[in-house]
């Protein structure tokens, strides 16, 4: 149910801020904060409480949403936030106490994502 929920969540929170950012005009860092206040509040008055990984998650994945559109459409944003939420998910915990884990996790997924892209748009038209 971890993984599950952190996928989710991560899918979820990657797409409003892309879309806050892109659709709405929200500069970056509010469209970011403003949606991870409101999940936290939703969190806390539901009880549901999983030591801060859903919340971890859910902030995380806004760094894959803040991407450039000239770089990912929000499809790829969604599969960024997938890969992004299988790197919270079995390597963050092994990486305990190295500071900058969410914001290196999200390059590494956006990294990955458009790279196979241009990878795959090259083996195209050979």
């Amino acid at each position: 149910m971890t993984l599950l929920g952190v996928l989710l969540v991560a899918a979820i929170s990657s797409q409003i801020t892309y879309y806050l950012i892109h659709h709405k005009h929200w500069p970056t860092v509010r469209a970011s904060a403003f949606p991870t206040l409101v999940f936290v509040i939703l969190l806390q008055i539901s009880g549901i409480n999983w030591d801060g990984t859903l919340q971890g998650a859910f902030f995380g994945a806004t760094f894959v949403g803040m991407t450039d559109k000239s770089r990912l459409g929000w499809k790829r944003v969604l599969i960024a936030s997938m890969v992004f939420g299988m790197i919270f998910t079995f390597l963050i915990p092994l990486a305990r106490g190295i500071g900058g884990g969410l914001g290196a996790a999200a390059f590494a997924s956006c990294s990955a994502v458009y790279f196979l892209t241009k990878i795959a748009k090259k083996l195209q038209r050979v």
